[in-house]
């Protein structure tokens, strides 16, 4: 592949539209109202884990990416995951049993696992310096318009029963197509150099507490903000404030609000800097807080764009901080370690916020909100609290040298 050709449009957009797929597993969530009438047997967590756990589905892939990769190579390794997520996505619009719409949604997460990380990486290989920045962002930013698009599209597919809203899994057709004939396998020098390369950083990769504290951040980060994904479509329905197809078109909002936000971090970064980590989880706190308390579909809008502008402020800085205090060759484990992370706490997030919600006696999605809203305050607290101690630190030791 020449480097004219990975600079021209229609090579950006085939490299970045596997982005656009990274973030839509949980996107049928509107529909689950619909489907807890389906299988009323079943328990209300039960049925909800069928939002959360392709997550799970995530993990796995991401765990034998690698081993993929050094059988087959990166394109081969992404392609074999889109299958995967295409055949899997779209197998509930044809079953109404249980455990097969359960292992489609586990495979479907393991298909996008499998090329999650590919998606970075990548672009490594063609792109460099400022050209290369540019790319990470719109990376970024093409999770969030794959989710935004797909919310929209869920509420419309909605009036059609809850199966048709898995039909937004037909996306990973056209990806697939336009991946496979556009983008091209590394070398076979480029990859044995990067196993190489990759044997060596192994060696001698660690994990420090900062790292450790970051991911456990992380975990609870996700856990709480799913329950926006989860739960609007029951708080509408409950509280008797509109249909789950509005619920969903709220979602497309948060996701939109998330892009455009996204798109100027740049700018907020570099005014707040480590600030905006704590500022963007209070903003979060603020909008669940509204969405749970005011029960009113205006102020729910604006809580919801209140939180996405949080969320988005929130990640990015999470990942900037990461990379900032990794050990020395350990940036690889430290990412997976962040990555493994982010999927277990959407995974286990049902599971955690009703085991929280128990303790208020009160378990409907308005009090989920809200017990969300507080969760986010202490995280507040606490990454205030350890960025004012690191900043003491570095004050120290600045006074110290001189």
């Amino acid at each position: 592949m020449s480097k004219v050709k990975s600079k021209s449009v229609i090579f950006k957009i085939a490299i970045l539209s596997i982005s656009l797929l990274l973030m839509i597993a949980p996107n049928i969530a509107a529909a689950i109202p619909l489907m807890d009438k389906t299988f009323k047997f079943q328990s209300a967590s039960a049925v909800e884990t069928l939002s959360t756990i392709p997550n799970l589905g995530i993990i796995i892939g991401i765990f034998l990416s690698n081993v993929i990769i050094l059988k087959i190579g990166q394109k081969k390794t992404v392609l074999v995951g889109l299958v995967v997520a295409l055949f899997s996505g779209l197998a509930p619009v044809i079953s109404s049993n249980y455990m097969i719409v359960l292992c489609s949604r586990l495979l479907l997460g393991l298909g996008i696992g499998v090329f999650n990380s590919l998606a970075i990486s990548m672009l490594y290989d063609f792109y460099k310096d400022e050209e290369l920045a540019t790319m990470l962002g719109f990376q970024n930013a093409a999770g969030s318009l794959g989710s935004s698009i797909l919310s929209f599209a869920v509420s419309y597919l909605l009036r059609f029963g809850w199966h048709a809203t898995f039909l937004i899994y037909i996306i990973c057709l056209p990806v697939l197509i336009l991946f496979w004939i556009i983008v091209p396998d590394v070398g076979e020098q480029k990859k044995v150099s990067r196993k190489m390369s990759s044997a060596k950083i192994h060696t001698h990769q660690r994990l420090n507490f900062p790292v450790i504290l970051i991911s456990i951040i992380t975990f609870f980060l996700y856990a709480f903000f799913l329950v926006i994904t989860v739960k609007l479509a029951d708080l509408f329905t409950v509280e008797k404030i509109g249909s789950p197809s509005m619920a969903s078109t709220v979602l497309g909002v948060f996701t939109l609000v998330s892009l455009l936000t996204g798109l100027l971090y740049g700018v907020i970064y570099k005014y707040l800097g480590h600030k905006s980590l704590p500022f963007g989880l209070l903003l979060m706190s603020i909008g669940f807080f509204m969405i749970g308390s005011l029960k009113a579909f205006i102020p729910i809008v604006f809580g919801v764009i209140i939180a996405g502008v949080g969320f988005s402020m929130t990640v990015p800085t999470l990942y900037t901080l990461l990379g900032e205090v990794a050990p020395e060759n350990s940036k690889n484990l430290a990412t997976s370690t962040i990555l493994i992370l982010t999927n277990i706490g959407v995974f286990m997030s049902p599971i955690l916020i009703n085991f929280f919600t128990k303790f208020t006696g009160n378990d409907s999605p308005a009090s989920n909100m809200l017990v969300c809203s507080i969760g986010l305050i202490v995280l507040c607290l606490v990454t205030s609290l350890e960025l004012i101690y690191q900043q003491k630190v570095n004050n120290k030791e600045a006074i110290n040298k001189l």
